[in-house]
């Protein structure tokens, strides 16, 4: 397989083209999103507001459908937990829709046999700030510690750029597939900060500190990295699979963040990072050979003119 895929037969323009552009796209995306919206990406009940209750009982999707079919329903899934199911609702202003829904649940149900809660848009609101700063800060002190690690700009903005095309990217699948945005995939981004810099740091140590013929580093790096990440992804298939089966929103909602991030990521790491670390280490090389060739020029030079060289 690495063999078929070997990406230094490329060179340097084809590597990080193709991932420059679908970054663009996606910035695109999410400006047009936001334009459209007043947000780069749809946003969950976490984030503006509603009622969402919790109730233990054994009926389908359908069924509760229906029988909430008089209130603004917008989810209706398992917790994982026995038989409760979690449903939420668009209500965020209407007090006798409210004591509507208490009366029904009441009813039905029986009371103190269901949580409920309501999240006002103020608190929605402070949720997406919250959200948004651990975001950013999480992202800085990432490139702050990239910086500090390596002390040299080219590949330290190299691996910054990989993770926020890899956040970008995944951000943008969001909105193509109409996910909201919750707390559950505010914390998988959060994760794909750090899976995304893994890699990353992989091909910039192999690249940058070890010994040898350029284009064997590379490789070797490809191939260490492309087993890591596969093994993630295999991970996060699985428990895609099983929050599938068993309808477990929450985890459903991580596992496909993740997994957006982490097929991005291979493209971002061993096209994008791979082809500026490329550059700059030939680059690299190209100078230091010039400086010796003109280093060995001057000497030939001096010894001409009878001068001794310390």
């Amino acid at each position: 397989m690495f063999e078929k895929i070997d990406i230094t037969k490329y060179s340097v323009k084809k590597l990080v083209v193709i991932p420059l552009i679908i970054l663009l796209v996606s910035l695109a995306l999410l400006t047009s999103t936001q334009l459209s919206i007043g947000s780069p990406v749809h946003l969950g009940m976490d984030f503006k507001g509603g009622t969402w209750v919790k109730i233990d009982t054994g009926e389908t999707r359908e069924e509760l459908t229906a029988k909430f079919s008089d209130f603004p329903v917008t989810l209706i899934a398992d917790t994982g937990i026995g038989n409760e199911k979690r449903i939420e609702f668009d209500m965020t202003s209407s007090a006798q829709k409210y004591d509507l829904l208490i009366d029904m649940l009441n009813k039905e149900y029986g009371v103190g046999t269901y949580e409920i809660e309501s999240i006002s848009p103020v608190f929605g609101k402070q949720y997406q700030t919250q959200a948004l700063r651990a975001l950013i800060i999480a992202f800085v002190l990432m490139a702050i510690v990239v910086f500090v690690v390596f002390r040299t700009f080219v590949p330290s903005f190299a691996v910054v750029l990989s993770a926020f095309s890899d956040i970008v990217i995944a951000v943008a699948c969001m909105d193509l597939i109409g996910m909201e945005l919750s707390l559950g995939t505010v914390a998988a981004l959060l994760m794909l900060i750090g899976y995304s810099v893994d890699s990353d740091i992989l091909l910039t140590r192999n690249l940058l500190h070890k010994k040898g013929d350029l284009n064997e580093k590379l490789r070797g790096a490809m191939k260490t990295g492309i087993t890591m990440t596969s093994t993630t992804l295999a991970a996060v298939f699985a428990m895609f699979l099983v929050s599938f089966y068993l309808d477990i929103f929450i985890l459903k909602a991580i596992s496909v963040v993740l997994l957006f991030g982490l097929m991005m990521d291979l493209m971002n790491t061993w096209l994008l990072n791979a082809g500026i670390l490329k550059w700059y280490a030939e680059r690299k090389e190209r100078k230091k050979y010039k400086r010796g060739v003109k280093r060995g020029a001057e000497k030939v030079k001096v010894k001409k003119e009878g001068k001794s060289i310390k």
